[in-house]
């Protein structure tokens, strides 16, 4: 076992010695010169523009798309009631999507110039559907092409 005085000889002559002064100052110095002059905030005296009147134009805007639309479907809500008292002729049993085939397409490049891995994947969605008058259950399949870009960030 050794002496802790020894020990703590080992560690001394591991530890670096300590900055002195001068060179502290030296390297904030270098630092300082570095990072270039002090930025000033320059929109700080400037005006900020208004957007009130914008903002108001708006819902200006929006509140007459309501009143105009109100006046125009005024009929409507009788309509939507007597439709929602018949009974549907099909219910929504199940949903699903499903990937049928995945096809590499190669590298493409980003609008911001950035590398991706373009994957074309084969998806069918697929709704089934219950009829009420007869009980058959139809399943209707929409299959679509899609593309998946995938950003690289290793090669």
């Amino acid at each position: 076992m050794h002496d802790t005085r020894s020990v703590e000889k080992i560690l001394s002559r591991l530890m670096p010695p300590a900055l002195s002064e001068a060179g502290q100052r030296e390297i904030e110095a270098m630092l300082d010169e570095l990072a270039g002059p002090a930025v000033t905030d320059t929109a700080a005296g400037q005006p900020r523009p208004r957007l009130w009147p914008l903002v108001g134009g708006i819902a200006a805007a929006i509140v007459a798309l309501v009143v105009v639309s109100h006046t125009f479907h005024a009929a409507a809500p009788a309509a939507t009631a007597r439709a929602t008292t018949d009974p549907q002729p099909f219910e929504l049993v199940g949903e699903s999507d499903r990937v049928e085939a995945i096809r590499d397409d190669g590298w493409r490049e980003s609008p911001e110039g950035s590398a991706m891995r373009a994957m074309r994947l084969r998806v069918v969605e697929e709704n089934s559907l219950l009829d009420h008058e007869t009980g058959i259950v139809m399943r209707i399949s929409e299959p679509r092409d899609e593309l998946l870009l995938m950003p690289v960030s290793a090669f």
